[in-house]
Formats: C-alpha cells, structure tokens, sequence
C-alpha cells in the first residue's frame, strides 16, 4: 500500500519542480526599471519596452510619461518613488 502511494506522490513532486519560472518577459508588470536622478532633481524610470516616466523630486507625481507607457508602468514607478 504504501509503495503505490509513493508511486502516485514521487511523479507529481517531480512535475512541481520542472515548472518553468516566468521570466520578466512572460510577466512586464515585474520588471524593475533603471533609475535616474535628472539634474534638476526629478527621478526618471525607464523601462524595456521605451517607457519613460519622470516623477516630482519631492512627491510621487507623475510630470511626463512617454506614449508607450502602460498602466503598470505608471504604478511601478510611483512604487519606486514611495520608497524613496
């Protein structure tokens, strides 16, 4: 008995890990974005796909963002920013 609930267990625990981690490019909404200090004091984000977003130095509010951005983009950023 307890070897076939051993042969029943060992092929899922062996399917759990052969499962393929989602890479940023499965998942846009985890990539983390480069960030710059612009000289006049506001942060940039910028992002793989071409987005930009350049945030107020002192308040996380949005001052430019590029045609490209999508909404997630927007709220990494102002994540990013709240940490600073």
């Amino acid at each position: 008995m307890r070897s076939i609930q051993l042969q029943l267990l060992l092929p899922l625990l062996l399917s759990a890990c052969v499962e393929p981690v989602p890479s940023v490019s499965d998942r846009p909404m985890d990539e983390v974005p480069v960030q710059m200090l612009l000289s006049s004091g506001d942060r940039e984000y910028r992002f793989a796909n071409g987005c930009v977003i350049v945030l107020q130095p002192d308040r996380a509010i949005v001052l430019t963002e590029s045609e490209v951005c999508e909404l997630f983009h927007r709220d990494i950023a102002l994540l990013y920013a709240s940490a600073d």
